[in-house]
């Protein structure tokens, strides 16, 4: 791994982020969150020894999580039957995508052969359900997964909107199939998460360049169904911000049907700002609307005083990332963003009308809150 992580200090130093003043210095910080990552992957890369795992959250990052978003990962092969246990808690959106393999292990990103969205999963009186994982096809049964030959894991995203919201509860267990294999020792296990991150390094620098920078700078397309590598029921528009001190991004959109509408910005490492410390991130229920219920936020290097201030803690240039969830209906164009670049001098005669300014002294309140919140949902999760 050491090895692999100095081989990738060079050969990153020569890609957009590794060029980027405001990106370089964070290329050790990057490598390591990324080696973490994969070294999770790589323990629990065992499907015969089934188990959920809580992955890219900070410190072990890669792909742009969404910071509202509590990824976990069950590795699985259509060799064996599993059953998936929970309780659902209070998030905004629940779902369960079975995938082929993960950029970690073939480069690329993962194919998408089934979902189970949360308006389809059947839930107890309680808040229990139980999913059944296999090869068979379901034949009117609900809450099946169906593994096909290339399915090798199942990616859940339980997205909270707010982030006192609680996550949905999850246990699995292997209930038949094949024989359980012998367990690896450390050396495979390490040699096992060097390749992981050899192939997803590289991949990472290259998805902004082919999602991101397709347009110019300061600009979102029309949103869209997400492609391959995303969740298969929600709409993105991807873009990038470039500003000076003196300027801002004012980008308005609505929500549409969405339960769920997060806003976030990123490097051009394809990882997140820090988000407990800068608001580089707001959700619809975090954001404040417009009078006509749509939300306009604001992207700038120093606080333009507005309620939806977007912080890129720093950077001139990075990522955006919009994602509607939960929705009942396509999204309309009318709900896709649009943008205007502006002199922070001239913020408040650009923005709508109505739309929310703050004071000092209520930014300090809500980025105290932030910070508690944040803190307090990390602790639900690792002490659940």
């Amino acid at each position: 791994m050491r090895a692999e992580v100095a081989h990738l200090q060079g050969a990153l130093a020569d890609t957009r982020a590794g060029r980027n003043a405001d990106d370089s210095g964070d290329l050790t910080g990057y490598l390591a969150g990324l080696a973490h990552c994969c070294a999770l992957f790589a323990a629990n890369d065992l499907p015969d020894r089934p188990r959920v795992l809580w992955n890219l959250y900070p410190g072990a990052e890669a792909g742009l999580p969404n910071p509202d978003t509590i990824y976990r990962y069950v590795i699985v092969s259509p060799d064996y039957r599993y059953e998936i246990t929970g309780r659902r808690g209070t998030s905004a959106d629940l779902t369960f995508q079975v995938d082929d393999s993960g950029p970690e292990r073939a480069g690329r990103l993962n194919r998408n052969l089934g979902l189970l969205a949360a308006s389809d999963l059947a839930v107890r009186p309680d808040g229990t359900f139980t999913i059944t994982v296999g090869p068979d096809e379901a034949d009117g049964r609900p809450n099946h997964l169906r593994l096909p030959s290339d399915a090798r894991r199942i990616m859940v995203r339980d997205t909270v909107s707010d982030w006192t919201q609680t996550a949905t509860s999850l246990a699995v267990r292997r209930v038949g199939g094949g024989p359980v294999q012998p367990e690896p020792g450390l050396d495979e296990l390490a040699e096992r998460a060097a390749g992981f991150l050899a192939s997803a390094a590289p991949l990472w620098v290259k998805i902004p360049e082919q999602y991101n920078y397709v347009l110019p700078p300061n600009t979102l397309p029309e949103a869209r169904p997400t492609g391959a590598g995303g969740l298969q029921n929600q709409y993105v528009t991807t873009g990038t911000f470039s500003l000076t001190d003196d300027e801002a991004l004012v980008v308005t959109a609505a929500p549409g049907t969405a339960s769920y509408l997060g806003f976030q910005l990123g490097s051009n490492w394809y990882v997140d700002y820090d988000y407990r410390n800068h608001t580089s991130s707001l959700t619809s229920e975090q954001a404040t609307t417009n009078p006509d219920g749509s939300f306009t936020w604001v992207i700038a290097l120093r606080d333009p005083g507005h309620a939806n201030w977007l912080d890129p803690a720093d950077h001139h240039q990075g990522l955006t990332l919009m994602r509607w969830q939960g929705l009942s209906a396509p999204l309309p164009s009318s709900a896709s963003p649009r943008v205007a670049r502006v002199r922070l001098a001239e913020l408040r005669s650009s923005v709508p009308e109505g739309s929310p300014f703050v004071s000092a002294a209520e930014r300090q309140r809500s980025a105290a809150r932030r910070r508690q919140q944040y803190d307090a949902r990390m602790a639900r999760l690792r002490h659940p």
